[in-house]
């Protein structure tokens, strides 16, 4: 039970992030806010401005990314092995429930003030759970070619 310890507490960790970061905070015109406070950095700005939209992106791919990659390591502590070994039952398991969780961010974003359910944004979230699915398959493929599995 303690090598669960930690994957269970970087699960709880990684939904509390989840959560807090789709509170009222964390809005378009809040992130717009932080980016103006640098406005007297004519090229700080310049940049921060052109990537805005990229960089709230990645946050949606850092996010559902990272929690399929905690619920797989949090399955691969419980029933794999613990070799990060890539199988695919737990990746079409694993897969539906982040983007659950991605659907429920979403709606959350809609109950708070300002904030709103944004298609887009559901799809950033889809393609870093993907992403993530593909670094585990990626990793595997490496180890397995350097005859370390």
């Amino acid at each position: 039970m303690p090598k669960l310890l930690l994957p269970i507490m970087a699960v709880v960790a990684m939904i509390a992030l989840i959560y807090w970061l789709g509170g009222r905070g964390f809005g378009r015109a809040q992130s717009q806010a932080w980016i103006d406070r640098v406005r007297n950095r004519p090229r700080v700005h310049a940049w921060l401005e052109r990537h805005h939209s990229h960089i709230r992106a990645s946050a949606h791919y850092f996010e559902f990314g990272g929690l399929f990659l905690i619920l797989y390591w949090l399955w691969d502590v419980a029933l794999g092995g613990g070799l990060f070994r890539f199988r695919i039952l737990p990746v079409i398991v694993i897969a539906p429930i982040c983007a659950l969780a991605a659907h429920l961010d979403e709606l959350h974003q809609l109950r708070n003030g300002g904030r709103q359910y944004r298609r887009e944004d559901f799809i950033h979230s889809c393609r870093g759970i993907a992403l993530a699915a593909g670094i585990v398959l990626l990793q595997h493929g490496i180890r397995r070619l350097g005859g370390t599995l």
